[in-house]
């Protein structure tokens, strides 16, 4: 373990080695503080200024991946009839919530769809309910996304995924302005592992 002596001496004997534009660090610990609540993230998806996106479809759904079709029935963050297709940040998540969404057989053809949509069109939402991941869905979780579809402030909304902390989920509004800006990357065909059981 190096003495408070033994770190200033190291400090300065590289300090010469950079130039004034780039300062050496310091040889002691920094403390970030959050000022805000933070939704973990562990895979973003973010490229640059692009978020990528994605699902898990059936081949029948391949024209229009992203349409938004079946939103009649809702979600957990929004209420029927509220447009909102639900994505995911990573191809796991997005297969978690296919299968913990399935009713019935597993379908022996899936797709995973990848879209890209920008950054700035991207708001995230940090003040959840206690109950956010509560079954059967809670209205006080359902009205965020009512009122973010209603007030089309953007067009996707992060949200936190109730089925693997740390990850995230994409909900985007085929109604906004701004949704010609999703951009289809490719489909991919998807084979599931028998393994895998909800």
């Amino acid at each position: 373990m190096t003495t408070k002596a033994e770190e200033k001496a190291l400090d300065k004997s590289i300090a010469d080695t950079f130039p004034a534009s780039d300062p050496p660090s310091q040889s002691q610990p920094v403390t970030a503080t959050p000022t805000q609540p933070q939704v973990a993230l562990r895979h973003t998806g973010i490229d640059g200024d692009e978020l990528h996106v994605y699902r898990v479809i059936e081949p029948r759904k391949a024209s229009e991946p992203f349409s938004g079709s079946g939103a009649d029935a809702g979600g957990r963050w929004t209420s029927p009839r509220t447009p909102g297709v639900y994505a995911s940040l990573s191809p796991a998540t997005a297969m978690l919530e296919y299968l913990v969404h399935l009713e019935g057989e597993t379908p022996d053809e899936l797709l995973l769809a990848q879209a890209t949509v920008p950054v700035a069109n991207v708001l995230a939402q940090l003040d959840l309910p206690s109950d956010w991941k509560e079954r059967p869905y809670r209205d006080t979780t359902r009205q965020i996304g009512d009122k973010w579809a209603k007030a089309q402030d953007s067009l996707a909304l992060r949200v936190p995924s109730a089925v693997c902390d740390g990850e995230c989920n994409i909900l985007l509004n085929p109604q906004h302005p701004d949704f010609a800006k999703l951009r289809l990357d490719h489909l991919t065909p998807l084979k599931l592992d028998p393994r895998l059981r909800i």
